[in-house]
């Protein structure tokens, strides 16, 4: 008995899904280039479609406009820093609350002041930071706000406190702080203002951990105490 054949549709199709995922990634990674370069404001999609090698139209086609594709360029970027599943899988895993802290501070780093220092995602995300877009507010909705909690209920567990004590929310802030820093300074005022901060991923990691740890033990003991 023959084989039954594919539909023509099916054949074609294929090639027509593959080619415009490709499409859509290239037009993804050359907006972050563009963007990191420009500024939300002064980037074009023109300029975006010839870097991706792409169709004018494109833009349009796969999100919908420029605000569109910034909109994915900036969860794209907060993403590769560090995904809401790998934030879930540590905070629901049965290692100790501290390493769950250290795990994250290491994934951060890695990404903010190590290997993917030199990428767009660290730019795009430093210029909307310093100059809020109207597109940060779909940011904070899918990306900050489900990593807050998450962070909250790990922050929780070292301090022992309930995940919506305030004082847990007020530590949120203060061990980010440093990574925020890390990310919207560049590489050379970093070194003239903190000249001693040249570390490896590693061992930056270890600094933030153990200065975190020290300040939430204080704060969770005050609060405990009813200060």
């Amino acid at each position: 008995m023959s084989r039954p054949k594919k539909s023509q549709r099916a054949v074609r199709g294929t090639p027509a899904r593959q080619d415009g995922l490709e499409t859509r990634r290239a037009l993804l990674e050359a907006a972050g280039e563009v963007f990191a370069q420009h500024g939300y404001a002064k980037a074009t999609s023109k300029e975006i479609c010839a870097r991706a090698h792409a169709n004018a139209a494109a833009v349009n086609y796969h999100f919908g406009g420029k605000d569109g594709l910034y909109a994915a360029v900036l969860e794209e970027a907060h993403v590769r820093i560090v995904s809401i599943e790998s934030m879930a899988a540590m905070a629901s895993s049965d290692a100790d609350a501290k390493l769950k802290l250290r795990q994250l501070l290491s994934r951060i780093v890695r990404q903010v002041a190590g290997d993917g220092r030199s990428g767009w995602e660290l730019r795009v995300l430093s210029r909307e930071i310093l100059s809020r877009s109207p597109m940060s507010s779909g940011l904070i909705d899918k990306q900050i706000r489900p990593k807050a909690a998450l962070l909250r209920n790990i922050l929780a567990e070292v301090m022992k406190l309930p995940a919506d004590h305030p004082a847990v929310s007020r530590s949120l802030v203060t061990v980010m702080g440093p990574i925020l820093m890390l990310l919207i300074t560049d590489r050379e005022l970093q070194r003239k203002v903190a000249p001693h901060l040249e570390l490896d991923a590693e061992a930056l990691t270890e600094h933030l951990l153990v200065y975190a740890l020290a300040g939430l033990e204080a704060v969770a003991r005050k609060a405990r105490s009813g200060g």
